[in-house]
């Protein structure tokens, strides 16, 4: 697969699971047209060697009267010097000191203050810059879905579920509704497939089913008719995602995204446990755990000030559940 599609096909495919986007502001169909927009790019935006470019993808669930909060938080690390992407997912419901306001699950950064507040949360939970944030409204996510014609997918389970809440996420009135065995799902059921969470994984059961949609997804972007889908790709992305990125920046980190996708992209999920606090369900990081996985990908070392930034969140984590009724969740 030459360069022009794979800036396409892991632009469109990161997009629709917030995991990455914009090129699919600029592309065309046209190879030469794509091929001397990446030249140029690469000529304003001339990437440093042995640099990490880290960049918060949020996925927005947007309400009826509501700012709405993250549904997806995942920190992307793009590594220029080997050409490797990693990602990291931060459970939905993770515990975290939220700066300026209390601790709480982390998609309330996003409602509380919008992107940024989500991006300086994450940072501190994680102890490393964010570069950039990108954040996908979820509800363009089916209407991208039935633009590159439905995703084939098995589904491994019942899933029902019926929330209020979620009117306005799926079609039918909040009601989550999948049969097990091989489907060919359309945008509404897609979304219902990445949103359920309502059996005993809980968010991590849905977090293994988003990044199993997204190698569904990406075998339906290499289908030849996806081209003619381009156009209309591109304009169902614009209006759905929020991002400081610089478009001609994006274009430049093509070839590395290329590159990465043919090694395999690594995925990780923050490293904690289940918990109910107050008869609320959690999931609390084990920062520990949780900055030994940061320093691996990051390629940095835990130095004594790195160490003691940790230490001081674990204790500031600590002293947050001091006294509250905890017990773990089955």
């Amino acid at each position: 697969m030459n360069k022009w599609r794979y800036l396409l096909y892991v632009g469109i495919a990161l997009s629709v699971f917030a995991t990455s986007c914009v090129a699919g502001f600029v592309l065309t169909p046209d190879p030469k047209a794509n091929a001397a927009m990446e030249k140029n790019a690469a000529a304003q935006y001339a990437l440093p060697p042995h640099a990490k470019i880290n960049i918060l993808i949020l996925g927005i669930d947007e309400r009826r009267n509501d700012i709405g909060r993250s549904n997806v938080t995942c920190l992307m690390t793009i590594d220029t010097d080997a050409r490797t992407v990693a990602m990291l997912w931060v459970p939905r419901d993770s515990r975290v000191k939220i700066p300026g306001y209390e601790w709480n699950k982390i998609g309330h950064a996003y409602s509380y203050a919008g992107p940024e507040l989500a991006r300086k949360t994450v940072s501190e939970l994680l102890g490393v810059p964010i570069h950039y944030h990108l954040a996908v409204n979820m509800a363009g996510f089916s209407k991208i879905i039935d633009t590159v014609g439905g995703v084939d997918l098995v589904v491994d389970r019942r899933m029902y579920y019926n929330d209020p809440y979620d009117v306005g996420e799926v079609d039918n009135d909040g009601l989550i509704d999948l049969k097990p065995g091989a489907q060919h799902m359309d945008g509404n059921l897609a979304l219902q497939y990445v949103r359920f969470r309502h059996d005993e994984m809980g968010d991590i059961g849905r977090i293994e089913r988003q990044q199993k949609f997204i190698k569904a997804f990406m075998l339906q972007l290499v289908k030849p008719q996806i081209l003619a889908q381009v156009p209309a790709l591109a304009q169902v992305v614009k209006s759905n995602v929020q991002t400081d990125i610089p478009a001609n920046m994006f274009l430049a980190l093509g070839g590395v995204i290329g590159d990465a996708y043919k090694k395999g992209i690594a995925t990780e999920m923050v490293s904690g446990r289940p918990v109910y606090i107050r008869d609320i369900s959690y999931w609390l990081p084990d920062i520990t755990a949780m900055r030994q996985q940061v320093s691996r990908i990051q390629g940095i070392a835990q130095d004594e000030r790195y160490q003691a930034y940790s230490r001081q969140l674990i204790k500031e984590q600590s002293d947050s559940v001091a006294g509250l009724p905890m017990i773990d969740a089955p």
